[in-house]
């Protein structure tokens, strides 16, 4: 388990076409409004990747109700979720259905799940469908990558990321139910990417904030920090997030 710590900070505010970057006066007043916060990663035990989580023919709404009902017992108020980009693409109504799904078992239990874009990740270029068997004593080993490497390299296909962007945002924009957005979980992470990539990502990420702010919604967008503030892409994610999350 482990605490989700929210820095509360207000750099400068960034032009979009929606709602304004939160003010330090507005996180801190979402913030004063919440419970602690506590809880953790949720990957559906029966799924070792975020495409086996959400595709339709793997997406096992009982088994997530029986592991939610132990974390609300537990005292659990929030979940982090990793969507892909790839389970839209397929079926982007029964996708948004599937995540609804989620959300309305996890407000049974009294948690508000954190919902999560983009991560970079073991599987470059994940496709759908059966997934690989977990490879055993290591976290996340098949892991998929979001948006896939080479998506990522050719900004040319990028609307199609800011279709789900907003899509799944424009959803659950006006929804309690719904914690946070983290629209895109530690692109600073020093093990998944080459400096070509992390050129193309540092423009990505100003981007996708742009999507999901532009749909005006009521819960704070974040981009959790993972290898400290040094370097261009954490002050990216500063300058671009509502409140700051990081990883411990």
């Amino acid at each position: 388990m482990f605490l989700i710590p929210v820095l509360l900070l207000a750099i400068f505010n960034c032009g979009v076409f929606g709602r304004a970057r939160w003010t330090e006066d507005q996180a801190k007043a979402w913030f004063n409004s919440q419970p602690y916060i506590m809880g953790t990663e949720y990957m559906a035990s029966y799924a070792v990747n975020q495409l086996e989580m959400f595709q339709a023919e793997t997406f096992n709404p009982d088994l997530i109700d029986k592991e939610l009902a132990l974390y609300g017992q537990l005292g659990m108020n929030t979940i982090r979720v990793f969507m892909i980009d790839l389970a839209y693409n397929i079926d982007p109504t029964g996708f948004k259905n599937r995540v609804n799904t989620l959300v309305e078992i996890s407000a049974k239990y009294g948690i508000k799940p954190t919902l999560l874009f983009f991560t970079p990740s073991v599987i470059k270029n994940p496709t759908p469908g059966k997934q690989p068997k977990p490879d055993p004593g290591l976290v996340s080993s098949r892991w998929a990558e979001t948006p896939s490497r080479d998506t990522l390299l050719n900004p040319s296909t990028w609307p199609q990321l800011e279709t789900y962007v907003k899509d799944v945002v424009g959803t659950f924009a006006n929804d309690s139910r719904v914690l946070m957005w983290d629209i895109w979980n530690e692109p600073d992470s020093p093990w998944f990417l080459n400096a070509t990539e992390m050129q193309f990502l540092n423009q990505a990420i100003p981007l996708a904030f742009e999507w999901a702010r532009s749909m005006n919604p009521i819960q704070p967008l974040t981009s959790s920090i993972f290898h400290g503030l040094d370097g261009v892409t954490p002050m990216i994610q500063i300058n671009n997030s509502d409140v700051v999350s990081f990883h411990k």
